[in-house]
């Protein structure tokens, strides 16, 4: 099997080492090289442990134990109940849509999530999505897609450029949106935080005070905003839905999208079904 790969966060690896080594078929052997903060071996297998929080186990024994020791992890932080995380795929990439998904996650969600491989998705395999994607799934209170395809977004673009706007007013849109009909399906709308990857704030904040009440919630907009695992888990779906949209109509054309160059695509005449012209645009300046 491949290795199984989970993340958390620097400062909890300390406490994970000590709880994988309370099995009493764990033991804990020399690192090798000063980017591994812990190797532990464990029923035959390897478990090493990273400073980035990268944990990484040989198999299915080891992979087992890691599980059940994050969530065994203890947290001090109970100031919220629910976290709704949101980010976007397809953001300054000419093939495809931009896709923008929210998702509501509680902390033992979030927990569990965490110990089956959930992180940004921008590290994932492309062939692991679709398996963390059905782990969100089943795993949250609520989640929402808003999927903007490239004939939208070309539309949709030009009118916010003769507005004197451009993409961030979209993805302030596009967020504000997810993240308020995630907010609508909860049940309990106390104790809520929202954690955004920061892109604009004041627009985003100006758009999200249109559908919610800043004050029932606490709202965090930060750069890599991807280690709460909510956002972790909302990039996944957005890429996930992103990968599923280019395989879709790549099926419907009878041709491999990914296979276009940027030379190819700008040649054809439905080029603005299938790409950001924008980004094409700027791509095939790039290329000559």
């Amino acid at each position: 099997m491949c290795p199984a790969v989970v993340k958390v966060k620097p400062d909890e690896l300390q406490d994970l080492q000590e709880i994988i080594l309370r099995n009493p078929h764990s033991l804990l052997v020399t690192t090798k090289g000063v980017h591994e903060s812990f190797r532990i071996a464990f029923a035959g297998e390897t478990i090493v442990g990273y400073t980035t929080g990268k944990i990484v186990s040989s198999g299915h024994h080891s992979e087992a134990i890691v599980q059940s020791s994050i969530l065994s992890l203890t947290h001090s932080t109970t100031d919220y109940e629910v976290v709704i995380g949101s980010d976007e795929a397809g953001k300054g990439e000419w093939l495809g849509p931009l896709v923008i998904a929210a998702v509501a996650l509680t902390p033992q969600q979030s927990l569990i999530l965490k110990s089956r491989g959930v992180m940004d998705s921008k590290i994932i395999p492309v062939g692991k999505l679709g398996e963390l994607s059905s782990e969100v799934a089943s795993t949250n209170l609520a989640k929402k897609v808003v999927m903007i395809p490239p004939e939208t977004f070309n539309k949709r673009f030009e009118e916010l450029h003769q507005e004197g706007k451009g993409l961030n007013d979209l993805l302030a849109w596009g967020h504000s949106k997810a993240i308020h009909e995630v907010y609508q399906g909860l049940s309990s709308k106390s104790r809520i935080r929202v954690v955004i990857d920061e892109f604009a704030r004041s627009k985003t904040e100006e758009r999200l005070a249109r559908l919610i009440s800043l004050k029932a919630i606490e709202l965090i907009q930060r750069p890599r905003a991807e280690d709460e695992i909510a956002v972790a888990a909302a990039s996944i779906i957005a890429r996930e839905e992103r990968e599923k949209w280019i395989d879709w109509k790549s099926s419907k054309l009878g041709i491999d999208l990914r296979d276009l160059s940027v030379e190819d695509a700008n040649k054809r005449n439905d080029k603005h079904t299938i790409s950001k012209l924008q980004y094409l645009s700027k791509q095939a300046k790039k290329a000559k």
